[in-house]
């Protein structure tokens, strides 16, 4: 692979061949007297050149395509090679006449080509695409034209077509048009898939040609086009369909019959809520898992008594990225395990260590975040038994709204409610924190990972705040619902539970949620949750164990990150994934995008039939319309984060 983007190449400097194929965008070719990846075995890898339709070519973006031919130069040296060798990307633009006219890329490898079969003649014609929409037919159509399919073999094909997808989407790429007409497959020496018409695809911000989806491959009308959710629900039809045998089926029983796993993924994946669906990593999981479990050979009948397998993992991840402005706040160092927010499933893992009791005396035991009194001075017939916990984001991992648990306990009409027998509670010790506090109070906690310390204190960032107090329990995670709860304390003596809340340096918003707004100034300092009003931040994701605010590039419309520092010496900093509150659409709106204009607003409904205006140009500087020329033009500025603002040109469709 070169290290950096190769020069764009010149129309006349190509030898070309036969043409390969012809479509709605262009022309493919053969190129006689061009290789590239010299690296490789016999001498490098053949190429094809890709020309546009004069149609077309007023509304390629050559920006657009010269950014996707310099992303493997972007990508580490393996990142790279692995590009390459999964997807047709593109690989030098082709001008003529000083425009962009087309790109080269590789040839489709051998192994992805298959000779088909006919009745009459056996062996027909020369070589073809060996296109994944051959496999949505009947097992006797398969093996009519040459093919020997196992299920084995789709779940494997569908493991590594998920594993292209996780690993795409991490880059920042989204497919866009994934369907079986662009997604190629081999079964040796191992099943897996090739990606063409990778210019396509969405990068970054950036896609060369307006969006097209192929018919029956749409994502639900209104949703926007080539993010990962899209390419999500689109992974889910293929695997609902190529168990199905079926080219337009949206029903998962087939695919259920192999594994219930992969039916609940599939449906989950084909719900209308984009940002409800399982990730490709998760589906990548599942597939390996359920091909480990299926015999070679074995179809959906023989493998319909296999046993349940267990649930996915909750989504979570990315969509196309947005430009975006760095920025932190306080300590901008490593971010693991921070506290949670309401109703946060997390909240409910904290570990408990149950106290011991001695036989002459009562030891305090607590698990990664405790509780003790905060002098050793006293006897060991004054101490008692502690158990706390503090609530964790799953390390590494993106913390998302929980679902409502629509279960709800009630007792039965007529049956009386049984009264609690009140525990007898010792007189507290008037230097007892755990017994004397109150809902408000501070403390400091300068304990270890693994026990706790606490000392009251006047309530300033860096300590923890009361927030609620349990009484007549010693159960942990009755705090997990209370809002901006980080920690929990309990006291076995005197049978109560202290919920407590870290005071970040960062400000309030160390509590704020996936979709909360949030605001502060730039640089270090305090921010706040607010309402989502325009100039704030919302909330796109949190995440722990990292900072590594890459993480945040998938997500749709993500323009600012944010670490927020957590408690000292136990790694619990919280790196934020932020998107920009605008005051209407086309402050996202790329060139070319349609909108509908109604006054001053500016709204994508999801379709250009439904709009009026179009997007002709975009620059960060504020109220430019010189930039717009004869184009009409709507800006914003924001005083706070100036790199933000926008002038986007548009005009009457």
């Amino acid at each position: 692979m070169n290290a950096g983007p190769a020069a764009p190449v010149e129309f006349a400097t190509l030898a070309l061949g036969g043409e390969l194929g012809r479509g709605g965008q262009g022309s493919v070719h053969r190129v006689r007297n061009k290789r590239i990846n010299d690296a490789a075995a016999a001498g490098g890898w053949e190429v094809v050149y890709k020309e546009y339709a004069p149609a077309v070519l007023p509304q390629v973006d050559a920006a657009a395509l010269a950014a996707a031919v310099a992303l493997p130069g972007r990508l580490t040296g393996e990142q790279g090679r692995w590009l390459c060798e999964k997807t047709a990307w593109p690989a030098a633009v082709v001008r003529r006449g000083g425009r962009t006219c087309g790109f080269l890329m590789r040839a489709v490898p051998d192994r992805f080509h298959f000779t088909l079969r006919t009745l009459a003649a056996g062996n027909q014609g020369p070589p073809r695409l060996a296109t994944l929409e051959y496999l949505l037919n009947e097992d006797a159509y398969v093996a009519g034209i040459g093919l020997t399919v196992t299920d084995r073999d789709r779940l494997l094909l569908l493991a590594d077509l998920a594993t292209t997808l996780d690993r795409l989407h991490r880059f920042g790429v989204a497919v866009g048009d994934l369907s079986p007409k662009n997604l190629l497959f081999t079964l040796a020496p191992q099943p897996e898939c090739f990606l063409i018409d990778c210019d396509a695809a969405r990068t970054g911000l950036a896609t060369v040609l307006p969006q097209a989806e192929t018919p029956d491959w749409h994502v639900p009308a209104g949703e926007e086009r080539a993010t990962r959710h899209s390419d999500t629900y689109k992974l889910a039809l293929l695997a609902v369909r190529l168990f199905a045998r079926d080219q337009s089926t949206t029903d998962p029983a087939e695919l259920a019959a192999i594994d219930p796993a992969l039916g609940t993924l599939a449906r989950a994946s084909l719900g209308t809520d984009p940002a409800a669906r399982p990730t490709a990593a998760a589906w990548a999981e599942q597939l390996a898992s359920a091909s480990g479990s299926l015999k070679p050979g074995r179809g959906p009948k023989a493998a319909g008594g296999s046993k349940p397998k267990p649930k996915p993992k909750p989504p979570t991840g990315p969509a196309a990225p947005r430009p975006r402005v760095n920025s932190w706040a306080g300590s901008a160092g490593s971010a693991t395990t921070p506290g949670t927010g309401t109703g946060s499933a997390a909240a409910r893992v904290g570990k408990v260590l149950v106290a011991v009791a001695a036989v002459a005396a009562l030891v305090l035991v607590a698990v990664h975040r405790g509780d003790s009194h905060p002098a050793d001075t006293r006897s060991a017939a004054d101490s008692h038994p502690l158990t706390a916990s503090y609530s964790p984001r799953p390390a590494d991992s993106t913390y998302l709204i929980p679902a409502p648990d629509p279960t709800v306990t009630s007792t039965s009409p007529g049956t009386p409610t049984p009264t609690p027998t009140p525990t007898p509670t010792p007189s507290p010790s008037p230097t007892d924190p755990i017994a004397t506090a109150a809902v408000g109070d501070c403390f400091h906690d300068t304990g270890t990972s693994d026990r706790a310390d606490l000392t009251p204190a006047t309530c300033t960032t860096g300590t923890f705040k009361v927030v609620r107090i349990n009484e007549r329990s010693t159960d942990l995670d009755g705090c997990a619902d209370v809002p901006g709860n980080d920690e929990s304390v309990s006291s076995k003596r005197y049978s109560r539970v202290l919920c407590l809340s870290y005071q970040s340096p960062g400000g309030d918003s160390y509590h704020a949620r996936q979709g909360d707004c949030v605001f502060g100034p730039s640089g270090a300092g305090q921010w706040s949750v607010l309402s989502c009003r325009t100039g704030a931040f919302k909330v796109l994701a949190v995440y722990s164990g990292t900072n590594d605010h890459s993480k945040c590039d998938g997500w749709p419309n993500y323009n600012q990150w944010r670490t927020v520092p957590g408690p000292e010496n136990a790694g619990r900093d919280v790196l934020q994934c932020l998107s920009m509150v605008f005051p209407d659409d086309a402050g996202y709106a790329t060139v070319r995008e349609c909108l509908l204009k109604s006054g001053r607003t500016f709204t994508n409904v999801g379709s250009c039939d439904r709009s009026n205006v179009y997007v002709t140009g975009r620059t960060s500087t504020p109220d430019y319309p010189a930039f717009c020329g004869q184009d009409s033009s709507t800006y914003w500025r924001s005083n706070e984060f100036p790199d933000l603002g926008y002038t986007v040109c548009w005009r009457w469709r």
